[in-house]
């Protein structure tokens, strides 16, 4: 009796794992950068919306990207997140660098967003 009510749970467990492959995960912001070197830009407009600004010159552009984050409790308010700058190559529109700096009490390292991750 014990083994055919468990059936039911092992095999949900066994399908959930078997797609865990796809779909969408939360990551922290330079994991996201750091995964996305070298791979077309849309990656991260995709994650992270519209740039706040694009800078181009002949032989680069810098997308930049204001991602708030809520203050921590017991830290003072205001304005508070992480400025991503990613340097993309104007011709092939692939991610060549990038760089965080945190605004106010914020760390990068702590503001997530959700991200599509690759098939299997």
């Amino acid at each position: 009796m014990l083994r055919l009510s468990t059936a039911p749970w092992i095999l949900t467990a066994v399908v959930v794992a078997g797609c865990s492959g796809s779909g969408y995960a939360v990551r922290p912001v330079p994991r996201i950068a750091a995964d996305n070197v070298g791979k077309p830009v849309s990656v991260l407009q995709e994650a992270f919306g519209e740039p706040r600004k694009i800078d181009k010159s002949t032989t680069k552009l810098v997308y930049v990207w204001f991602l708030p984050q809520k203050p921590k409790q017991g830290t003072p308010s205001g304005f508070q997140g992480c400025e991503m700058e990613v340097t993309v190559d104007p011709r092939s529109q692939r991610i060549l660098g990038y760089s965080l700096s945190n605004i106010g009490w914020s760390a990068c390292r702590d503001v997530q967003r959700r991200i599509r991750v690759a098939q299997r």
